[in-house]
């Protein structure tokens, strides 16, 4: 029989309950900081993840989610910045045929833009109609009118012109005021440019004399001319970098801007080529010869009523 004191007899028990408890304590902590840094690997992903989609969302196309994780992650952060390029080509695109809108018919924009060449627009020479359109006694009426009620005519006007031109497939180059110029046959040729821009002068006119009838009942007294001239023309943009317009130059444009100061309201004035070109196909009105500013002999002139176009029936 031997005899030891507990202290002694329980020594190896005792230093075995400290290891254990160090190494309990030892493996929490290392859980611990494990857990951390787990939780830090996921919380800072997503948290650039969620800043990235807001900045996106917000049209910040240009910036880049930056998670080099190696996992999921990294690969939704890569979907996130393959669609933020493509929004941005896609914003690009739309600001791009946005400006071309502002002169161009839609589908003439679509096709500048879809081919990725706008060297239709450069100058060339071409064979274009040119209307030229104004509304009778604006200058007095905008006088005595109301500066409000000025511009709601205007909007009206150009509202329902803008429509009929788009239909059309014609280019508005420019307008001034109350004054229109739309090129048919430019930048884009069309079949029976003629015909087409017969068509389009017959719907503006109607499609005005009803807005006119409003005006009226309102005390104004308008009217609305358009005159028509088909000839060669040197067609194109012009300005710089920042701002550019479609336009063309030419006698052509001169004939049917003096057609156009000629016509009285309700009348439709052509000149002698737009009417040999319908000639057979739209009901024509001889008016004779008239005296034009800045020709030295008279120009033969024609009309056409405003139940000309086959829509009208």
């Amino acid at each position: 029989m031997v005899e030891q004191p507990l202290s002694e007899a329980f020594g190896p028990i005792h230093a075995a309950l400290w290891r254990t408890g160090g190494l309990l304590l030892a493996g929490i902590a290392f859980a611990g900081l494990l857990a951390y840094a787990l939780a830090r690997r996921m919380t800072e992903p997503i948290r650039l993840l969620e800043e990235g989609t807001e900045r996106i969302g917000a049209g910040q196309f240009e910036h880049r989610i930056g998670i080099g994780t190696g996992d999921e992650l990294q690969r939704l952060a890569d979907s996130f910045n393959a669609m933020a390029a493509e929004l941005a080509v896609s914003q690009e695109r739309q600001e791009r045929i946005s400006k071309l809108r502002r002169f161009l018919a839609p589908q003439v924009a679509e096709l500048v833009d879809r081919k990725g060449d706008d060297g239709v627009l450069e100058g060339h020479r071409a064979e274009v109609v040119a209307v030229f359109c104004d509304l009778r006694g604006f200058t007095a009426f905008s006088a005595r009118a109301a500066p409000e009620e000025v511009m709601n005519v205007l909007s009206e006007y150009y509202e329902a012109l803008g429509e009929i031109i788009t239909q059309h497939a014609a280019t508005l180059t420019s307008f001034s005021g109350d004054g229109l110029m739309v090129l048919v046959n430019a930048p884009v040729p069309v079949e029976e440019p003629a015909l087409r821009a017969v068509d389009l002068a017959v719907e503006m006119q109607r499609s005005v004399q009803e807005l006119i009838i409003g005006w009226r009942a309102r005390g104004h007294r308008i009217g609305f001319g358009v005159g028509l001239a088909m000839g060669p023309a040197t067609v194109g943009r012009i300005g710089y970098k920042s701002r550019f317009d479609y336009t063309a130059i030419g006698s052509v444009v001169n004939l049917a801007a003096r057609l156009c100061a000629s016509a009285a309201d309700q009348e439709i004035l052509m000149d002698e080529k737009v009417a040999e070109a319908v000639k057979g196909k739209r009901p024509l009105i001889p008016l004779g010869s008239r005296p034009l500013k800045g020709y030295d002999e008279e120009t033969p002139v024609f009309g056409i009523s405003s139940g000309g176009c086959p829509s009208a029936a």
